[in-house]
């Protein structure tokens, strides 16, 4: 018994049987301080993960909000590259910038699912156009595959 207490690092509580024999049963049974402790942990990283996806709605406009923020705390790693892509696109489309939109989208007939960044311009087809070419051979084309799957970046003029 020492030995499995020693295995977990936690107590070990004997509950000796009520029926006939030396049956014992043993539990671990972790204290109360470290279950707090692992679950404020855990509360806080998802705390943390909300936080940042909140802080995208001041760059974005979010266009369905709750599936977007459901897709981004499934798929948190894709977070920093949303506020990258975000400082990517102002340094290029500048002053052509209306607004930048996030949208979720899913196509099950394509087992596709994620996120489409859309740049709205001042410009005319021909030059937003010319301004994504620029961005994507500048930044976007040197993301990792993985991250460029599941975003696609396009853009609008108005």
């Amino acid at each position: 018994m020492e030995l499995l207490s020693q295995q977990y690092n936690q107590s070990i509580t004997v509950y000796h049987s009520p029926y006939k024999g030396d049956l014992q049963v043993y539990t671990i049974v972790p204290s109360l301080i470290d279950f707090l402790r692992y679950s404020e942990d855990e509360i806080s990283v998802f705390i943390s993960k909300t936080k940042k996806i909140t802080r995208l709605e001041y760059y974005y406009y979010f266009d369905n909000p709750k599936e977007i923020k459901r897709f981004l705390l499934t798929h948190d790693y894709l977070v920093e590259y949303l506020f990258e892509a975000y400082d990517q696109i102002k340094r290029i489309f500048k002053e052509n910038l209306i607004e930048i939109r996030l949208e979720y989208d899913r196509y099950s007939e394509e087992d596709f699912e994620g996120l489409f960044v859309n740049i709205k311009t001042n410009l005319s087809p021909e030059p937003s156009l010319n301004l994504l070419e620029k961005f994507d051979k500048e930044w976007w084309l040197k993301v990792d595959f993985e991250i460029r799957s599941v975003i696609t970046i396009m853009v609008n003029s108005i």
